[in-house]
């Protein structure tokens, strides 16, 4: 077919040569004699370049080759393996599947040294270590989920503004938080400057581990979606591990190891924390089955991990979700404590934004694995109606928390 074009190519070149000739009034005898004395006074090569240029200098042949160019660019960009979605109402292009989707990175965590006055970061055996010399391991923690929202103005204020709220919540006004069970508070849209105010708020330096304390290098160049886990220094953690999405904004699970103790046996075990956000909005592939079926496995099929949880932002927007945790293998804290999906109490978005694109509903979830090892109470609401201090006050997120008592059999 490629042949068959270049020859009409040609043919209807060659007609616009003999237009041009006609209109310069070459007739074939005056066109011979000019190749002749040509030929006579240059040669072959000569009367080569001669009719050469009287082709080239035709309008008609600058616009077969602009046709020329223009027919193997449109080959060539329909040649290329581009797909494009609809996503959002919007076309995009689909991006190549993440190479660390599936691949889990040992990150290590942070401590806050107070002699040295810096965030000190250890790797597995040094933080193991360092959590028995601190605390014997319990059988019982708070567990928080709370995604910030990356996009509202003011994250140094809100995240601040989060904490001290935390803070309250969790020493119940007694001001003595050795007093109450230790937490675990999992964070979800956390930007760079709110990594750098966590990290600076002397609560969070006295009592907390924190997985993150810089956001310049890693996952927070590539998404403003970060993730970050605050584990109580009560609790003797032995790990810190990102796990990668396949995801268009960068989405993750980051777990942390603790030991905890058996309720029943009195037997130390590892018990398996993660912190997620899935994939937003609807999408062309569903991410989010994939998603948390990974994040699953991590808890369901390592048989170092004694029990676990996944807790975060689901984006349960269509309706797969509604069964997606129990489609890959985990309990809803929520619902197996008499919680129902279409009661408001349970809703944690929908009532602090603007954006109505998605009806009211229950966006953020505690799940954990069903082997009968663990035993969730008092799950609830929070952080409804929070602002910040600072003005022109707005609220600290538009989502509210999720928090849960966890008990290890």
């Amino acid at each position: 077919m490629m042949e068959a074009n270049w020859e009409k190519m040609i043919a209807h070149t060659s007609r616009h040569h003999q237009l041009y000739y006609s209109q310069h009034r070459y007739d074939h005898d005056h066109f011979g004699r000019d190749l002749d004395d040509v030929s006579k006074s240059k040669g072959r090569l000569g009367r080569a370049r001669h009719y050469a240029s009287l082709i080239v200098a035709t309008r008609h042949f600058r616009i077969f080759i602009t046709i020329l160019a223009l027919v193997l660019i449109t080959q060539m960009l329909s040649s290329s393996n581009m797909l494009h979605l609809r996503h959002d109402d919007n076309s995009r292009v689909r991006k190549i599947p993440d190479p660390d989707a599936g691949v889990a990175h040992v990150i290590g965590i942070h401590f806050f040294d107070a002699e040295e006055n810096k965030w000190r970061h250890i790797q597995n055996s040094e933080a193991e270590e360092l959590g028995r010399r601190r605390e014997s391991p319990r059988s019982n923690f708070a567990l928080i989920t709370w995604n910030i929202d990356f996009s509202i103005s003011q994250p140094q204020n809100r995240i601040a503004a989060a904490i001290s709220y935390l803070r309250s919540l969790l020493i119940s006004g007694t001001d003595q938080p050795d007093s109450i069970s230790p937490a675990i508070i999992v964070l979800q849209e956390i930007t760079a400057d709110m990594v750098k105010r966590l990290a600076n708020s002397e609560w969070v330096r006295k009592h907390f581990y924190m997985t993150d304390v810089r956001a310049d290098e890693g996952i927070w160049l590539k998404s403003h979606y970060g993730t970050v886990t605050l584990v109580d220094r009560r609790i003797p953690i032995k790990n810190a591990i990102r796990l990668h999405y396949d995801s268009n904004m960068g989405r993750d699970c980051l777990f942390v190891d603790i030991e905890a103790v058996s309720a029943e046996t009195s037997e130390n075990v590892l018990v398996r924390v993660g912190n997620t956000h899935l994939e937003s909005l609807v999408q062309p592939t569903p991410m989010r089955s994939e998603q948390l079926r990974l994040a699953a496995n991590f808890i369901l099929n390592d048989a170092s991990v004694y029990t676990g949880l996944v807790a975060g932002d689901m984006n349960p927007i269509e309706k797969f979700d509604a069964t997606l945790p129990a489609d890959v293998g985990l309990k809803d804290a929520y619902l197996e404590n008499g919680g129902d999906d279409e009661d408001e109490k349970g809703h944690t978005w929908g009532y602090q934004t603007e954006d109505n694109k998605f009806p009211k509903r229950r966006f953020d979830k505690i799940l954990y694995s069903p082997n009968g090892k663990i035993k969730m109470e008092q799950v609830e609401v929070i952080g409804v109606g929070e602002k910040t201090m600072a003005q022109p006050r707005v609220w600290v997120s538009d989502h509210f928390g999720v928090l849960a008592n966890v008990r290890i059999r």
